[in-house]
């Protein structure tokens, strides 16, 4: 082969590969790490928050907690890309990651539903994956269509003292679920008081599932007496999902990612959430 031609083979060759050499993704939330997978980057995950329990990434290492994250061990997996929403607390990583020259970007500021369409876009831009990524939002807006009105009051407890009132995500799902919210007369989530739980009178009390410990068991959290007096509790109905209940598990791709994807579509089926106290192991989106 001519020299000057091999030359100039292996300086075009050189010139390419860094551009398709594979990211370094570390997950910096849950949520995230969810739509990562869903987009087809499993492999290009380096590093993960404990709390994320995907299947596809349990052997990706852990940086720690999403709510107290710090930026050494991310920087110590020498990431290319760090990608994580609201969730990530303090929200200065993010920018201490930046400083660090790891790019860091915060997908999702806020809580709300209007901006997880654009959040799932924003991820497929930043790993090259803008189609997928679309369609992927719009099977997701598809599926979270306004419901008839059920008139169930839906009380959404994380730990069975924090509860989602208004202007959360949660109380969005809700009510587009056809669904009241036991607690929107709160902003935000919040503790609710042992009268605003009898006060609340919900029909449905559902405990995120990673949080169980807290409460005993779903016998010990009925005989409280605040949670005795409601609803959901003197008609001793149990709604316990499988494991296969999380999204992750049990959902196709399209429907992964964040606890709305799923929540809807669990309020369609009455039959199952009608009454009582329901443990959901797709609640652990949320702390």
């Amino acid at each position: 082969m001519n020299p000057s031609k091999t030359l100039l083979a292996a300086l075009l060759l050189a010139a390419v590969l860094p551009a398709q050499a594979r990211e370094r993704i570390v997950a910096l939330s849950p949520d995230v790490a969810d739509v990562l997978v869903a987009l087809g980057a499993t492999q290009d995950i380096v590093g993960r928050d404990q709390t994320s329990t995907n299947p596809a990434l349990k052997n990706v290492k852990s940086i720690g907690i999403f709510r107290q994250l710090s930026p050494e061990p991310v920087a110590a997996l020498k990431p290319t890309l760090a990608v994580g929403s609201w969730m990530v607390q303090p929200p200065s990583v993010y920018q201490r990651l930046n400083q660090l020259g790891i790019k860091a970007v915060n997908v999702a500021p806020d809580d709300h539903i209007a901006a997880y369409p654009a959040s799932i876009r924003k991820i497929g831009q930043l790993i090259g994956k803008s189609k997928e990524a679309d369609a992927l939002a719009g099977r997701w807006q598809a599926g979270v269509g306004q419901q008839p009105a059920t008139g169930k009051r839906y009380l959404l407890s994380y730990d069975g003292r924090l509860v989602a009132g208004k202007n959360t995500a949660a109380d969005e799902l809700i009510r587009r679920a056809g669904g009241i919210n036991a607690a929107a007369n709160i902003d935000g989530i919040k503790p609710l008081s042992r009268e605003g739980w009898m006060a609340a009178k919900a029909d449905v009390i559902i405990i995120a599932e990673h949080n169980k410990h807290l409460i005993g068991s779903v016998e010990q959290f009925v005989a409280r007496p605040e949670i005795a007096a409601s609803p959901a509790a003197k008609k001793r109905q149990r709604y316990v999902p499988l494991r296969a209940g999380h999204p992750r598990s049990a959902a196709p791709p399209e429907q992964t990612g964040q606890i709305v994807f799923r929540l809807p579509e669990r309020f369609r089926q009455p039959e199952k959430v009608s009454a009582g106290v329901a443990v959901k192991s797709w609640l652990a989106r949320h702390p």
